[in-house]
């Protein structure tokens, strides 16, 4: 029982730190953590602020695409007042995290998606929507990371590359990073894996530790040669707020103060009278 509890409020605890963040404040953090080394960008681009953008946008697709398996696609919408809304899943996906008025995160415990694990108790169906958060905000991450802030921006109808690397423990990966500025301000960030390089010399009869059983099993950590992820950043204004008639059936509030809409959330959480 006592196990039980603590796992409880280490959850807990992760989610109520997670809500009192911005929405990007996270991905920014994971974003510099990557540590990709970025060569000069091209002269004839013009140079903005990737984080600043993604601050900006009423909506920002991550689509995910593995070299074997389904693709993975999350939207984070933004409000002016300071709403924010994660959904997962083809379309408009199924909405995983809510922060009203940059306060404290609801949760959507019935959220899922083709082939997720089961998840029977509260505390599993927390750990499912922590990790559909972790899969949309990580994948923006990673592409924040090997990008860089810097985004060199072509002009509107153009597509630009460059080749983009990051250091992992026995070389470097390699990506191949298309910037495309769709006329009406739509910005596309296609990352897509093209090589892992090596630069270790195999173990040999002496060596203490065996390099090519933990490089072998530290290359297999990594995603597979092929692998893309793409932002999608929206031109299109931000809207007013998630609107009050939202029903949130099944949703658990970090703060313990939900309700049954979006509408009755706000006037039970204090969160928009701030």
């Amino acid at each position: 029982m006592r196990g039980a509890a603590e796992d409880r409020a280490r959850m807990m605890s992760r989610l109520v730190g997670l809500d009192a963040m911005r929405v990007f404040l996270p991905v920014l953090v994971l974003a510099a953590a990557i540590g990709a080394t970025l060569p000069a960008t091209a002269a004839t681009a013009a140079t903005v602020s990737l984080n600043a953008r993604l601050e900006a946008a009423s909506s920002v697709q991550v689509n995910q695409v593995p070299v074997s398996g389904a693709s993975l696609i999350g939207r984070v919408q933004q409000f002016r007042n300071g709403d924010s809304l994660i959904s997962l899943g083809d379309g408009e996906g199924q909405p995983v995290v809510l922060t009203l008025c940059k306060g404290k995160a609801h949760l959507n415990l019935e959220a899922s998606w083709p082939g997720a694990p089961a998840a029977k108790t509260q505390e599993e169906k927390q750990m499912r929507a922590y990790g559909m958060y972790m899969a949309v905000m990580g994948g923006m991450a990673m592409v924040q990371g090997i990008t860089g802030d810097a985004l060199a921006l072509p002009a509107e109808g153009q597509t630009s590359t460059a080749q983009r690397e990051t250091s992992w423990a026995y070389g470097k990966e390699l990506y191949a990073v298309a910037v495309t500025h769709v006329a009406g301000g739509e910005i596309r960030i296609k990352m897509t894996k093209t090589e892992n390089t090596t630069r270790t010399p195999s173990s040999g009869p002496d060596d203490i530790v065996n390099t090519d059983g933990d490089k072998a099993a530290r290359l297999a950590e990594l995603d597979p040669v092929g692998t893309s992820r793409e932002l999608v950043i929206a031109a299109a204004p931000m809207a007013e707020g998630v609107p009050d008639a939202m029903s949130l059936q099944g949703w658990m509030s970090a703060s313990g103060k939900g309700g049954a809409t979006v509408g009755a959330a706000r006037k039970a959480s204090g969160d928009c009278a701030r």
